[in-house]
């Protein structure tokens, strides 16, 4: 029987702390790199974020087009550490997307930011809210660790106790 507990808790400790370890490895990448040496770093509202993506015009390096695909209302773009109109110019804005043109071969890296409202974003298409992102996993994961423990400690006192 002892056995047959032991096995078990360390099965329930295995699974917690693989809970815990997949929460805590889950990370956003938000820098590329385009063919060149230049990093390209996408944000919404300072936070690194996959809701942005970017695409380089094939047949000019120099024209780049970045498009929010998030949830929330677009406001607007800062290109931080850039300075429009010594280098980069706005070629064209439509809707979500941004199309911008190097100037005077900048090589410096390019920092893009989204600016969202995010009031609209917890809400769908029938008005019903989203449940918010909120570590759910790691807690469960928590708990059941701190159950085995608890579980292994009062084995092995009942076990001091015969």
């Amino acid at each position: 029987m002892k056995k047959l507990i032991s096995v078990l808790l360390s099965v329930v400790m295995l699974v917690s702390v693989s809970a815990v370890s997949i929460s805590a490895f889950a990370t956003v990448s938000s820098q590329q790199t385009t063919g060149d040496t230049q990093t390209v770093t996408v944000e919404v509202n300072g936070n690194t974020s996959k809701d942005v993506t970017y695409q380089t015009d094939p047949s000019d390096p120099a024209k780049i087009t970045f498009t929010y695909d998030g949830d929330g209302t677009l406001e607007g773009w800062e290109f931080d550490g850039m300075v429009e109109g010594v280098d980069y110019q706005v070629i064209s804005e439509d809707g979500n997307s941004i199309t911008i043109e190097l100037l005077n071969g900048f090589d410096g890296d390019i920092e893009v930011n989204a600016l969202v409202d995010t009031d609209s974003e917890n809400t769908d298409d029938n008005g019903k809210g989203k449940s918010p992102k909120t570590g759910a996993a790691t807690v469960t994961g928590l708990a059941a660790a701190g159950a085995g423990a608890a579980i292994l400690l009062a084995l092995r006192k009942r076990e001091d106790a015969e």
